[in-house]
């Protein structure tokens, strides 16, 4: 848990300034610690969404694994009601928390417990609950979220409980130098695109882009073709649909075929026994040769003319044990699938009349998929051994980590393609629902041995100001500070940087240029304030 403490003194200037100092932000300035009050002394009707002002007091901002708590409230004093300003942010969609209850807790210093909550204000996202403690001690303040899936709890530290208003108001410190920060209010960030992130520690890898393609490998696919001549029919289920997925040994077709008369059952034996041992041997060989094209002993048609000459040996062992099949009786040949997979291709229609060899099936078991991406000749020198890989879409932001879908390197070292200069360096990974397709192009980045260690931020914080690299840092959960940083490398949708932040701050994710703006003036960023 990482929690950023002020002393809201210290931003009185930055937040009258924010609001314009105008009545049209909803705010109400008072000399009693920001907060209005009735002229008897009690707390003023907040039923019109007033009543957060910027008069001095605590501000903290807080952070769970769920929710965010940007808080604001008076210094204490015992019978005196300190109303909270809480707002609650989600972290999984950063919008704001619209129902529930929270609770603060006064706990600790030789006193019993004092407990206060309250349900959501008329603004989204806001809570006021109001405390009003009755011990003058030092007590730990708790804050407490619960609305529907969503429970959070802060410690927001200790704070004394004074014996007076005016020795609480006292306690406030004088007004130091201001930093120069940009206030972007919760109001605000919960109606546009916005997000914040950590500035993490860890390494990266530089990566070489490249443009790249997915594919399967030629063992996870199967052209399933005639085994004999004759009449086809679907099964009783019928053909399987485009996209289907099928089981290997699943039926797709039967062939009533026209064996000649002069075949017996000894010598269609014989044949599949000799088909069978040729389609080891061509498997044998196929591996064998995929071996030694990895370890760059081979060229890559090698591979391609073992391929061939696999597919040829499996369609002849596949004809083979049809023949078989059909002399035994049955009701003619069964067409099954070879392979587990999706149905991608159907040439079959039920009662055609086909030849041995007429291609009828075609199933890409996409499981698995290939990444090959195409390394320009010049930058060969600085890949050595890739340490993995990642790929965007064009036309989306979304990298995806290779890492993350228990990726592998296949090859690497194949050779430059001399007609475009460049050489294919190839991943294999997981695909998960079958989220990507066979054929589509990507923009791949290659990691190499080149590495850093340091802060690493999202690439969308960053924005070019002025030719600049600007990110924007969290000061608190309303004031942000405009930091010029030095990128160090990118990999993927992470930029390494080596300097201008700092690992445990927080910089803003998505929006930053809506910061950017802030910082012009409120009327670019639609500066509004409903506390």
């Amino acid at each position: 848990m990482s929690r950023l403490t002020y002393l809201a003194a210290s931003l009185l200037a930055l937040s009258l300034t924010a609001c314009g100092g105008g009545d049209d932000h909803g705010h109400e300035h008072a000399d009693d610690g920001g907060h209005a009050h009735d002229a008897d002394g009690g707390h003023a009707d907040e039923g019109d969404d007033h009543g957060h002002g910027h008069g001095g007091g605590v501000v903290v901002t807080d952070f769970t694994d769920t929710a965010e708590l940007f808080v604001e409230f008076p210094p204490f004093a015992v019978g005196r009601e300190s109303p909270f300003a809480a707002h609650f942010t989600r972290l999984d969609t950063f919008e704001p928390v619209s129902d529930g209850d929270v609770i603060v807790r006064l706990s600790g210093g030789g006193a019993a417990e004092e407990v206060f909550r309250a349900g959501p204000s008329p603004t989204a996202g806001i809570f006021r609950p109001v405390a009003v403690p009755r011990h003058a001690t030092r007590r730990l303040v708790t804050v407490e979220l619960r609305s529907g899936d969503v429970t959070s709890v802060h410690e927001l530290g200790e704070y004394q409980v004074y014996r007076s208003a005016s020795e609480a108001d006292a306690s406030l410190p004088e007004h130091g130098e201001e930093q120069e920060l940009v206030p972007f209010l919760k109001e605000q960030q919960w109606k546009v695109d916005f997000a914040t992130a950590p500035v993490e520690s860890g390494r990266l890898s530089r990566s070489i882009s490249a443009p790249g393609s997915l594919s399967v490998s030629q063992n996870a696919q199967s052209v399933i073709s005639a085994p004999a001549e004759g009449q086809l029919s679907a099964p009783a289920s019928g053909f399987p649909d485009l996209g289907a997925g099928l089981s290997r040994g699943e039926i797709l077709a039967r062939i009533a075929p026209r064996l000649g008369g002069d075949l017996d059952r000894a010598t269609l034996v014989a044949d599949v026994n000799s088909t069978g041992a040729a389609l080891e041997a061509a498997r044998r060989d196929y591996e064998r040769v995929q071996g030694l094209l990895e370890d760059g002993a081979v060229p890559r048609r090698r591979l391609d003319d073992a391929e061939a000459a696999l597919q040829q040996a499996e369609a002849r062992a596949n004809a083979a044990r049809a023949r078989l099949n059909s002399a035994g009786g049955g009701g003619g040949v069964t067409v099954t699938a070879p392979i587990s997979g999706r149905l991608v291709e159907i040439n079959a229609s039920d009662g055609n009349f086909v030849s041995a060899g007429d291609p009828l099936f075609r199933i890409v078991n996409d499981d698995r998929l290939r990444l090959v991406a195409r390394v320009a000749e010049a930058d060969l020198p600085g890949l050595t051994v890739p340490q993995g890989a990642w790929f965007k879409i064009p036309g989306s932001d979304t990298v995806y980590d290779l890492e993350n879908l228990d990726g592998r390197l296949v090859s690497a070292q194949i050779g430059v393609d001399p007609r475009t200069r460049t050489q294919p360096v190839m991943f294999e990974f997981r695909n998960p629902g079958a989220r990507f397709s066979p054929g589509t192009s990507v923009i791949a980045g290659v990691r190499t041995s080149e590495g850093f260690t340091g802060p690493i931020i999202p690439a969308s914080a960053v924005i070019d100001d002025a030719g600049q690299d600007v990110v924007y840092v969290m000061a608190d959960g309303e004031n942000w500070e405009r930091r010029v940083v030095r990128i160090a490398l990118r990999d993927g949708d992470q930029l390494g940087i080596s300097s201008g932040v700092e690992a445990g701050e927080r910089v803003v994710s998505q929006g930053a240029y809506l910061v950017h703006l802030a910082a012009s003036g409120p009327a670019e960023a639609g500066h509004g304030h409903a506390h």
